[in-house]
């Protein structure tokens, strides 16, 4: 996830002049309506929260857990505010659920995603000329056969002590400023193409509202039609 950071601060230089900012992307097969999305499994999402002081940065582990948990249950709603179907993943976040052979598969696919992100974030807009694929080796997941997607969430936020909070404020020279990232990329459940890609962008604050977070996720999935 350092190279999602670093390109995370680069996307996100001038994105914050208005409180929020949204961006979704869809496939040519989506937007032609040769492909619908009837049913999804959602993998574990990775969503890794920092602290930012005067003295440096600071992963906290157990907000970015708690935030992993609190948008992938919002990316659910979301999808199932389309109509969409979420089926039983056969990946679960509690400790003991997979075996060595499945978690190391999960570990694959969700890695090759990891390695496809950067290009996702700097070039989105060719998510619609069709040009993102992880590759029919997602079928290795052995996921629901009825699944038509695989949901891959990922999550960036930075949250600032007072201290660095006042620093920041006096400086108006400063770039420095919190935020929350939440990146969804929908991508097939066969041939691995990215159908859609998504990127909201808002203060990081919206990670402790589930209210404002689920309001975000929506309307970042606007586009994206509803199951027939």
């Amino acid at each position: 996830m350092k190279i999602f950071s670093r390109l995370t601060l680069l996307l996100l230089s001038g994105a914050l002049v208005c409180q929020q900012a949204r961006a979704q992307y869809l496939h040519p097969k989506i937007t032609q309506k040769s492909v619908t999305i009837h049913s999804a499994v959602i993998l574990p999402a990775k969503v890794e929260i920092t602290k930012e002081s005067a003295k440096g940065s600071e992963m906290m582990l157990a907000e970015s857990e708690q935030a992993s948990n609190t948008v992938f249950d919002a990316v659910g709603q979301a999808l199932q505010d389309k109509k969409i179907i979420i089926l039983k993943s056969p990946f679960d976040n509690q400790p003991g659920a997979m075996d060595d052979n499945r978690k190391y598969t999960l570990a694959n696919i969700q890695a090759r995603y990891d390695a496809l992100l950067p290009k996702l974030l700097n070039k989105s807009k060719d998510v619609k000329k069709g040009r993102f694929s992880l590759g029919d080796e997602v079928m290795v997941l052995n996921v629901d056969k009825s699944a038509d997607v695989l949901i891959f969430v990922r999550g960036q936020g930075r949250v600032f002590t007072k201290g660095k909070t006042a620093f920041t404020l006096l400086n108006p020279f400063s770039a420095d400023f919190p935020f929350a990232l939440v990146t969804v990329g929908i991508v097939d459940a066969h041939t691995g193409e990215v159908l859609a890609f998504t990127k909201p962008v808002a203060a990081s604050k919206v990670l402790k509202n589930p209210k404002s977070l689920q309001k975000l996720l929506t309307k970042s999935l606007k586009k994206l039609p509803a199951s027939s």
